[in-house]
């Protein structure tokens, strides 16, 4: 499918989430050394050691995973662009996008605040925890774990053939040109196929949990819960902004499990053994009715 590059970077630009942690490890080079001595070993390299300096430290470690949920609503809401990080944003979706992450910017700072307020006392305890392994000095000050904590989104103007300004002889302008675009269309296909596959996942994840299964006592409706309808109807929506490539049959497809799922509810599907019936045949027509993976298939 050959888009229009210039109609995308008007629809669409390029987030990356920069989110900086201090991790609390270190390597034990003294360890590491006994180790290695004593399980024989020639070469000093054998083995890696390194040593957690806050052991069962809850602070830092929602930190962490705040960090992981941060992430995740980053990927759910852009798409795939470029290996260094760049994620693909549709401008439809900027105004939800900025408030979701001004909200974990201020979740972040809240947490990184409590593990500093410890920091001192965690310290403290860490000598105890730690026992012959405890350096004091591999301990950064208060304010240098502070300067390690960073939470930031930068947003990037798509660019287009068009920005190249080159003083160089025409033909070798063209040819960096085409291959610019033609970088580009690889690019976007790659965005749009990641759409198709978020489709189909949650396409095959409702079918399979709408199977009913031959038990020896008749008939057994596969459990599952309300995300399975939650997540289906999340995605209608999202992938009406998602689809910047304007890729028809993507809307389509879109468009028919938003009507699948049109006021069906996960209690009207574990209740109702007609609106299940129904609801898994339209999902698995919808399965049926698409290419899902041509583009894979082609490239293979």
């Amino acid at each position: 499918m050959t888009t229009n590059i210039a109609g995308i970077a008007r629809a669409a630009m390029l987030v990356e989430l920069n989110v900086s942690l201090y991790s609390g490890r270190k390597k034990d080079k003294a360890t590491q050394a006994e180790v290695v001595a004593s399980k024989g070993a020639h070469s000093k390299q054998a083995a890696s050691v390194y040593k957690n300096l806050f052991s069962d430290c809850k602070e830092l470690d929602e930190i962490t995973k705040f960090q992981a949920r941060a992430r995740a609503d980053h990927y759910r809401i852009t798409l795939p662009w470029s290996d260094s990080g760049l994620r693909l944003l549709p401008t439809k979706t900027l105004l939800d996008y900025q408030s979701m992450m001004d909200a974990h910017r201020a979740e972040f700072d809240r947490l990184v605040g409590a593990f500093l307020d410890r920091y001192d006392t965690l310290v403290a305890a860490a000598a105890f925890q730690l026992g012959s392994l405890f350096d004091r000095a591999e301990y950064p000050t208060r304010n240098q774990v502070a300067r390690k904590f960073s939470f930031e989104s930068v947003f990037t103007p798509l660019p287009t053939a068009g920005d190249f300004r080159l003083d160089i002889e025409s033909e070798v302008q063209d040819t960096i040109v085409k291959q610019y675009e033609e970088r580009m269309q690889s690019m976007v296909a790659q965005a749009n196929q990641d759409a198709w596959t978020r489709l189909y996942d949650v396409l095959s994840a409702m079918s399979d949990r709408l199977t009913v299964d031959d038990g020896e006592d008749g008939p057994k409706k596969r459990v599952f819960r309300d995300s399975l309808v939650n997540n289906a109807d999340e995605l209608c929506s999202l992938l009406t902004a998602l689809n910047v490539a304007g890729d028809p049959a993507l809307e389509r497809a879109r468009a028919r499990l938003e009507d699948a799922i049109n006021g069906v509810t996960a209690k009207d599907l574990r209740e109702s053994e007609g609106q299940r019936v129904i609801t898994k045949g339209k999902v698995d027509a919808i399965l049926s009715d698409f290419d899902w993976f041509q583009e894979e298939e082609e490239n293979a």
